[in-house]
């Protein structure tokens, strides 16, 4: 719990800080554009006090125990790459996403050769054969995974406290879990990543007043699918399908936007647009329902997405080593959020979700 505490404070105070001290207004995000819901200014480089508090974590655990902060210390060197091409693009703009997707490929090869991690299996027959047997496709399949991860969390991260607060979710399922399987060292990683968001968080929900940016949002990406991996090859009795379950919200989201953009509507399935579902759910249900300033119609929407996220966490920790009721939780949790999209689409809003929202408004 130290561990937490720790990187908990360190974030908090250096996101203060960069508030505070940001008198050249760098990394500024825009107000305008296809998916910006916002009109205030806020500083999108949230990423940065994250990373470096992850990194003064490991300095200050390093002398209580130094096995582990030297394991961690590569840990996060692998994940460095994948950070930079984010943070890059928050401080310049000029950093497109097939440049973020490189770097966060990089990442996942480093991974190998830092950490010696590689999927050597996904539950899936035949394809565990390959991954078991050939090394090098089994290191570029992880990289692959781990890449679009990263960019999973990025698409998913649209209103305050969304991205982070699913973050939360996701590790704390892996603590949860690492702890039940004695895994000292993925639990005390989990600690420092919680207390590391919830550092953000507190400046982020409600009022957003910084932003996790690419640099923030693909970094946390990177280590929600590493966590994941790591806990699978660490631990046989893991399913991989508890990782993947954990992960179906911003994965699916990603895999669905491809789809839709593709071949529902034929243009570039990497072009960005306000159809996401959390979008969707600003613009046709929050702001029908109630009239209030911005900020607190974009802080309302990200609560309706940790529900989502939690249809997949509680199952995901209550099976995580039942290969079949993992797998079929995330079928269900496909079905049910493609169900839910086009009815929005639609505009055949389920009842409860209306219901919630003016209980909310009589209350305010």
């Amino acid at each position: 719990m130290a561990y937490l505490i720790y990187s908990f404070l360190i974030t908090a105070f250096l996101t203060f800080l960069i508030l505070k001290l940001n008198s050249y207004k760098i990394g500024l995000d825009h107000d305008t554009g296809v998916q910006k819901f916002h009109s205030w200014k806020a500083v999108r480089i949230g990423g940065l006090p994250i990373y470096i508090s992850l990194w003064l974590s490991g300095v200050l655990v390093y002398k209580f125990d130094g096995y582990f902060a030297n394991y961690y210390f590569m840990f996060l060197i692998a994940s460095t790459p994948v950070f930079l091409g984010g943070v890059l693009e928050d401080f310049t703009r000029k950093v497109g996403p097939k440049e973020r997707l490189i770097a966060a490929f990089v990442s996942g090869i480093l991974v190998y050769f830092l950490i010696d991690i590689h999927l050597t299996r996904v539950d899936i027959p035949g394809l565990d054969y390959i991954l078991s047997e050939f090394t090098l496709f089994s290191v570029f399949f992880t990289a692959f995974a781990l890449a679009g991860v990263s960019n999973a969390v990025n698409i998913i991260d649209g209103f305050n406290g969304l991205a982070s607060g699913v973050a939360i979710i996701i590790f704390s399922a892996y603590a949860y879990v690492s702890f039940l399987v004695g895994d000292v060292f993925l639990f005390n990683v989990c600690l420092i990543i919680i207390g590391a968001l919830i550092g953000f968080f507190v400046w982020n929900f409600p009022y957003g007043k910084i932003f996790l940016g690419d640099g923030g949002a693909y970094l946390i990406g990177f280590l929600a699918g590493l966590v994941g991996v790591m806990l699978v090859e660490r631990h046989k009795e893991v399913s991989a399908w508890f990782s993947l379950l954990l992960l179906m919200y911003p994965v699916y989201e990603t895999i669905f936007s491809i789809y839709r953009r593709k071949f529902l509507h034929s243009y570039d399935a990497m072009s960005p647009d306000a159809k996401h579902l959390h979008t969707l759910i600003h613009t046709r249900i929050v702001r029908k329902v109630l009239i209030k300033e911005n900020v607190i119609l974009n802080s309302l929407t990200s609560t309706y997405l940790w529900f989502l996220e939690l249809m997949c966490a509680i199952p995901a920790i209550l099976f995580y080593d039942n290969i079949i009721f993992l797998a079929v939780f995330s079928v269900l949790f496909m079905v049910f959020y493609t169900w839910l999209y086009f009815r929005i689409v639609k505009f055949k809003v389920p009842k409860v979700m209306l219901y919630l929202l003016r209980i909310f408004k009589w209350k305010s």
